[in-house]
């Protein structure tokens, strides 16, 4: 009967700790998944950003290659035509190269801005995986990030209004009687 009733509370006990066991586990993939969502969430402003900052790079990059083909087009066109028009075509040819000097100036900031977006990522992760404290890191990432995007901006502002500039040119000559 001892032996019985020593063997029952044994099961109860195995019982008990496998139980315990079961919800220590299921705690430990709680507080995992919570730690996970923290990352992700800590990790949405940057990845929101470097989206941003890629339709920015599509469109200038676009528009580089545009002018590179402008460009070479005039050239070719420079060939054909009288002197008294090559002023104005090298004209045009200088502001669209200055436009893709400011191009390639803007797609190097947007770049920076998608590393420094990047990294901050990067140190989110380390973050949360080590358990250190990186606030400081985090935010001057951010604010670096988010200085090239504005500078990057600019850049790109300036670069259309010298194309406006040098559709001013076209429309000129153009216009002008032949």
């Amino acid at each position: 009967m001892i032996r019985q009733l020593s063997r029952i509370s044994s099961q109860r006990a195995l019982d008990s700790l496998r139980i315990f066991v079961g919800q220590c586990k299921q705690q430990l993939v709680l507080d995992r998944m919570i730690e996970f969502s923290a990352t992700l969430a800590d990790a949405l402003a940057p990845v929101t950003l470097i989206s941003g900052v890629g339709l920015l790079l599509v469109s200038m990059s676009a528009r580089y290659c545009h002018a590179t083909t402008r460009i070479r087009q005039l050239f070719a066109e420079r060939q054909t035509v009288d002197d008294e028009n090559k002023e104005e075509l090298d004209q045009s040819i200088r502001l669209i190269f200055r436009r893709t000097k400011l191009l390639k100036n803007g797609i190097l900031t947007v770049m920076l801005s998608a590393a420094f977006s990047s990294l901050q990522i990067l140190v989110i992760v380390l973050e949360h995986l080590f358990q250190l404290e990186l606030s400081f890191l985090k935010s001057s990432m951010l604010l670096t990030s988010v200085i090239f995007i504005v500078l990057s901006s600019c850049i790109y502002v300036n670069e259309v209004q010298i194309s406006l500039r040098a559709l001013g040119l076209a429309v000129h000559h153009h216009d002008r009687p032949r």
